[in-house]
């Protein structure tokens, strides 16, 4: 009976359960790819016009360019919907692009940068839209 206590302890000891670090959840969802880090040449808030390439229904609408850990995130504003963050972005030069789903449909964004001023285009599912603007802070 001696030599039994003993081994029995130790059984219970090997088959249970090992202490580990507390789950921790990632940063990051893991099926979403990491978006491409972007230097943030251009930073600060812009008040656009945003109106068909006719220049009818015009559209008043804000850029917002930030360093955000030393990569550049952008978000555009409208008064008639949620923001939306522009992603995929790609700079070349003065020309900022990306895209922008603002409506449930996915849209292409250029923005060109001059001084304090801001143009561009929005295209998407065959409309296109006309953006200047003015850099605000």
């Amino acid at each position: 009976m001696s030599v039994a206590l003993p081994l029995f302890a130790g059984l219970l000891i090997g088959i249970a359960p090992s202490p580990t670090a507390p789950h921790r959840a990632p940063d990051r969802a893991p099926d979403r790819a990491s978006p491409v880090c972007i230097a943030p040449e251009y930073t600060g808030t812009f008040r656009l016009t945003a109106a068909r390439s006719d220049g009818t229904q015009p559209l008043p609408a804000m850029l917002l360019l930030e360093n955000i850990d030393g990569c550049l995130e952008a978000t555009f504003v409208t008064d008639d919907r949620s923001p939306a963050m522009i992603d995929h972005l790609s700079l070349s030069g003065d020309t900022l692009k990306g895209s922008l789903n603002v409506s449930g449909n996915p849209a292409q964004v250029t923005f060109r940068f001059s001084g304090r001023s801001v143009t561009g285009t929005i295209v998407g599912r065959h409309r296109e839209w006309r953006v200047d603007g003015k850099r605000t802070s």
